[in-house]
């Protein structure tokens, strides 16, 4: 094989048996059920066809599997999606806009700020006026759940105007929830519909209806339990699927379908990938019967978790909101070492990939394909560190240019992963935000959004 191709160097990364504390969920390692559905993917890469059915009007095998999901999920229609939870997003907030008349009306949407940049592409793309939630940062920099009260201030406030849909994430990436519940109630009595984006929760659907037992809080649950109206779900990144599977799932009167399925129909590929769709049903038939490994995997989850109270110096935060937390983000963070740095060590020193870094914590990611030896070689090289490691200052890589402090952003500037804004389009670049921007820089991080 060339050892220009991509594909050569995609099997030489493989090969370095680097351990994946990150997404996609499937780790590298696929069930044997769903290997034996997938084998020979290119005899399945097919078009639209007579008898293979179309994404965007289902009447055979892929509307049979999409109601097989959706009796899975219990909810009112669920839709695949090739182009993964920002196709989902975007189709659901233009969904609610068109339901609520955005064309012929100034139109509202509130909107917790810790969104995904999707939802303020959507936003821009609808000419949508965002309300803000109320969401605070702990010490960590981590996103608490949104403010009920800041919800039922707006709702008071702006009682004229054209709110077409409120959207939130939870679970966040670090594994925050909001009160669903409490939101949804709130918003339905003023007709207005809840867009939830769950990308990082595709797995809450599968531990639900398991007592566990292990913590002194409760796992939470999907929000398609707790009343949102739309629920947009990543498979890939928890789950046992391919990267850019996704799933978006309405249980409500408010959103009318039709304009939910035009949506989809302009955000989404119109040739959608057979494989992927084929690996959507694969995996969410495998899941529906995947008690057993969940269990196990909690198990060993949980065990990892108690496991680190021992450590000195390096440990796991969680949320301690009596709404639940969800127990399966790693939020691992140290009081003798930034969390980039912590990154770059378990990479460069214990070959241990983790999801994102940020300057006071490393996430690391965790799903039920996840074994008992993942868990432990995650544990020992913390344990390593906690116990052996002498921090030494590096000279910073670059700095970020004085020119932007007290400027305007001219586009959303954030760091990826997550690809959430740390500020946003028309903020000022203030001394706060530079020094933050500017710190990031000097560990090494790419921020987008900057001229640099």
């Amino acid at each position: 094989m060339n050892k220009d191709c991509l594909a050569y160097k995609l099997k030489e990364y493989v090969s370095s048996g680097i351990l994946p504390m990150h997404m996609p969920g499937h780790k590298r390692k696929v069930p044997k059920e769903i290997e034996e559905m997938m084998t020979d993917i290119y005899k399945m890469d097919l078009t639209e066809v007579d008898g293979t059915d179309n994404l965007h009007d289902a009447t055979g095998i892929i509307k049979d599997s999409m109601e097989f999901a959706k009796d899975v999920y219990k909810s009112n229609k669920t839709y695949y999606l090739i182009n993964g939870s920002s196709c989902g997003i975007l189709s659901s907030i233009r969904a609610c806009a068109c339901t609520g008349n955005y064309k012929n009306k100034k139109s509202y949407i509130v909107v917790a700020p810790n969104a995904h940049f999707s939802v303020y592409n959507a936003v821009e793309l609808l000419n949508l006026t965002p309300i803000y939630l109320d969401v605070y940062y702990n010490e960590l920099d981590i996103a608490g759940s949104c403010d009920i009260k800041s919800l039922k201030n707006i709702l008071e406030a702006n009682e004229e105007k054209n709110i077409v849909a409120a959207v939130i994430t939870s679970p966040t990436y670090e594994g925050v929830v909001s009160d669903i519940e409490g939101i949804s109630n709130l918003l339905h009595k003023k007709n207005i519909p809840l867009i939830v984006d769950e990308a990082h929760g595709g797995h809450l659907n599968y531990i639900s209806n398991i007592d566990f037992g292990k913590s002194k809080n409760k796992f939470c649950v999907s929000a398609l339990c707790l009343g949102a109206d739309i629920v947009v779900q990543s498979l890939h990144k928890t789950l046992p699927a391919l990267t850019q599977t996704a799933l978006c799932h309405t249980k409500s009167e408010l959103v009318s379908e039709k304009y939910l399925e035009e949506s989809l129909h302009i955000f989404e590929t119109s040739s959608p990938s057979y494989i992927f769709m084929a690996g959507i049903d694969a995996c969410i038939r495998y899941m529906a019967d995947s008690d057993k490994e969940m269990i196990s995997y909690i198990n060993n989850l949980f065990e990892f978790r108690n496991s680190t109270k021992v450590f000195k110096h390096i440990h796991l935060w969680e949320d301690d909101s009596t709404i639940g937390y969800d127990f399966t983000k790693l939020v691992i963070y140290s009081d003798m070492i930034d969390g980039i740095t912590l990154a770059d060590i378990l990479r460069s020193s214990y070959n241990i990939e983790t999801e994102m870094s940020k300057l006071k914590f490393v996430l690391a990611y965790s799903t039920v394909r996840d074994s008992k030896d993942d868990f432990a070689g995650l544990y020992n090289a913390l344990k390593d560190i906690d116990e052996n490691f002498s921090y030494i200052e590096k000279r910073p890589l670059a700095n970020l240019n004085k020119k932007y402090l007290g400027k305007v952003a001219e586009d959303n500037i954030y760091i990826y992963p997550p690809g959430v804004p740390v500020l946003k389009k028309g903020d000022i670049i203030d001394r706060k935000y530079f020094d933050l921007l500017d710190e990031y820089i000097k560990k090494g991080k790419k921020v987008y959004g900057l001229d640099l």
